[in-house]
């Protein structure tokens, strides 16, 4: 790898149970361009990094994490962990392997936390600053300011610097995805600037194409990061490189850099999107929708061209698309094969989903699992949110893929801009009719997009506190505050008898990434 022109690295702190999908179709852009690049998945290497380091055992708790924490991770990717009854709940919503499942996962969350000062909070999932914020563009240029007290610090020192060192690139490109991402990326960044002050820093990802996408953007980060990317970066990426793509030009991502035994899961997991945005994108309440982002897709025969290649080249276990919604026509394309792999995503309610002998075919091509934006049970609010979703519809969905033998991570959101409380009684009367169909519930309250069009009639304040931030509170036009939903998803609704069981069998920290597995039990 020496002598890469370009070195990606993607950051900590997220869920290290798969690979990064961007930075892997930005080396494949490269690769296919023959321009040189290396890249580095900071996130799984440095939580282990943090974990091993730990030496804070102030309890017994934190003593036997620490103690045990080889064996923990070595369990956490052994597909027996989530073998036996994992998909047949007791009433507790308990089964019999999920005991041991999560004393692993928390032993081991246990382990990376204790390594850290009270200020900072970080767990295998999350990390966040008690005195900074990551929606404060001052905040993270402090945190590129002091560098050396970000906790990764010793990580950057001892174990990056020597690859960066190999490398020697003339780019460094950082990945933002998420906002637990944010601070440590740009500690990341000053520290780069400060030992590799001839490296040219560029920035993007999905975080960073958020803030770009505001109309109140103006780069507080120039004197930092040298070139920050909205979108794609293929195309501006391999413009520093003299290449201009073909508009249409289609890459195949290239997951060379994978440490696949490494990732806390019980097989390799391959990322990979199928489209860019939203095919539907109409749903007043994302994001996406008031950023205005272009929906493009690949067509379906060149994603399985890619998926053969892929499974030949990687073998693995498992494929994550990760799309905000696959298309009904990539669904009726992997229908109609049969792959080796078992893959999940997130999809839409839609009629061919309503179809029995299509979700048994959608079964026997290697589905196992379905994330689905339910949101609520109030068509009147479904209706106001512009999902296009029919209850009756999603009714029939739920019963055919339980039918066909595949798993549902339904989402839920609470205290919309149209719902009431009676809107939310019905939501859980839908739901507790559905309990034997829903696998898995995520419960969001509702949180304004900053610039979308229902924020421009609405009374609204900062949500977070920061130039950066996403998304504003407001006074709910109905009366429905957040101080009322929050109570009444808390005490109402998450202690129905009848949903109760079904958050209770949500995998700790990692949720709809390690669902899956606990749904199915993994056979070795």
């Amino acid at each position: 790898m020496k002598g890469s022109v370009l070195l990606l690295i993607y950051p900590p702190s997220g869920k290290a149970c798969e690979p990064p999908a961007g930075v892997a179709l930005l080396a494949g852009a490269l690769k296919h361009h023959n321009i040189s690049c290396t890249v580095i998945d900071a996130n799984l290497e440095a939580q282990l990094y943090i974990a091993r380091s730990s030496r804070h055992c102030r309890d017994r708790w934190t003593r036997r994490a620490t103690t045990h924490l080889e064996r923990n991770l070595s369990d956490l990717r052994d597909p027996s962990l989530y073998t036996g009854d994992a998909g047949k709940c007791s009433n507790n919503g308990k089964s019999n392997s999920s005991d041991r499942y999560r004393q692993r996962v928390m032993d081991v969350n246990r382990a990376v936390a204790s390594a850290l000062d009270p200020r900072y909070r970080l767990t295998l999932a999350d990390y966040g600053d008690s005195q900074l914020s990551p929606v404060q563009s001052r905040d993270l240029i402090s945190s590129a300011e002091t560098f050396a007290v970000n906790p990764f610090f010793s990580y950057f020192e001892s174990v990056l610097a020597p690859q960066i060192e190999t490398v020697n690139p003339f780019y460094i490109g950082v990945s933002v995805c998420f906002l637990s991402q944010a601070l440590t990326a740009f500690a990341l960044a000053g520290w780069i600037r400060s030992k590799f002050p001839d490296a040219r820093i560029i920035m993007g990802g999905g975080l960073i194409t958020s803030w770009m996408s505001s109309p109140l953007w103006n780069d507080p980060f120039k004197g930092l990061v040298n070139l920050m990317v909205r979108g794609n970066g293929e195309g501006a990426i391999l413009e520093l490189f003299g290449v201009r793509p073909d508009k249409d030009e289609r890459y195949t991502p290239c997951f060379d850099f994978c440490d696949w035994d490494g990732y806390l899961a019980p097989g390799r997991i391959l990322p990979l999107r199928t489209a860019t945005g939203c095919y539907w994108s109409k749903c007043r309440f994302c994001p996406e929708t008031a950023e205005g982002g272009r929906y493009r897709p690949e067509k379906p025969r060149d994603v399985i061209g890619n998926l053969d290649f892929l499974c030949n080249r990687y073998s693995p276990d498992y494929v994550h698309f990760v799309d905000d919604a696959l298309s009904p026509s990539f669904l009726r394309a992997m229908a109609a094969r049969t792959f080796s792999f078992t893959w999940y995503g997130f999809v839409r309610f839609t009629r061919d989903l309503a179809d029995p002998e299509f979700c048994a075919a959608l079964y026997r091509s290697g589905c196992r699992m379905l994330k689905l934006g339910l949101e609520s049970g109030d068509q009147a609010v479904l209706d106001h949110m512009g999902k296009g979703t029919d209850l009756e519809t999603a009714s029939m969905v739920l019963a055919a893929l339980k039918q066909a033998g595949i798993a549902t991570y339904v989402y839920l959101l609470f205290g919309t801009e149209s719902e009431t409380e009676a809107g939310a009684e019905k939501t859980l009367d839908y739901v507790v009719e559905h309990s034997r169909e829903i696998g898995f519930l995520n419960t969001a309250i509702f949180n304004l997009p900053r610039f979308s069009h229902d924020a421009e009639g609405l009374e609204t304040d900062d949500f977070y506190a920061g130039d950066l931030s996403l998304y504003l509170s407001f006074t709910h036009p109905l009366g429905w505050e957040r101080r009322k939903v929050r109570q009444f998803v808390e005490r109402r609704f998450k202690k129905h008898p009848a949903i109760a069981p079904i958050l209770r069998r949500d995998p700790p920290l990692f949720t709809s990434n390690h669902a899956m597995f606990i749904a199915i039990g993994v056979k070795p």
